[in-house]
């Protein structure tokens, strides 16, 4: 039910909602390396954006179907993982990442993004087409399938 709940949102989201656009951002991951919105729209790859928290216990419920949908897409979609709590400092997510096996993009407590992309709370997960279109948002819990049905979608849309 979740599945056709998730397709049909992806479906009227873009077919009758004006899309947003992504605002422009540039920060630097816990591992050091600096991302871009622009940097990311030049792949011509669409990207997932998720907000997240080390205490949030969704977001814990999000991170092994994250993990696993970025080693299986991270060549066709571009992710970055975007703390909301500015407590959130790298070596705290250095260590979450290293005991959860986490091995995506993060970002340091920024709850400036979270602002800037509309968005009210963590566990929200986001995609922004190739143009740098919002055409997904959504908080909660999102299963394995859940993620690569959406990012299948996403990359069919391209």
């Amino acid at each position: 039910m979740k599945k056709i709940i998730l397709s049909l949102a992806l479906f009227v989201g873009t077919m009758f909602a004006a899309p947003t656009m992504a605002p422009d951002f540039n920060v630097t991951t816990i591992t050091g390396e600096k991302v871009s919105l622009q940097g990311l729209l030049e792949t011509k790859k669409p990207t997932l954006v998720y907000f997240t928290a080390s205490w949030c216990p969704t977001c814990a419920k999000n991170w092994p179907s994250l993990n696993s949908v970025y080693k299986t897409y991270k060549d066709r979609v571009n992710f970055i993982s975007i703390s909301i709590d500015p407590t959130d400092t790298k070596e705290v997510l250095t260590n979450l990442a290293k005991k959860h096996g986490l091995v995506y993009p993060s970002v340091a407590g920024n709850p400036k993004l979270m602002v800037d992309f509309g968005v009210t709370k963590q566990a929200t997960t986001i995609i922004v087409n190739s143009k740098g279109k919002i055409t997904f948002m959504e908080r909660g819990h999102l299963t394995l399938e859940d993620y690569t049905k959406l990012l299948d979608d996403s990359l069919k849309n391209e």
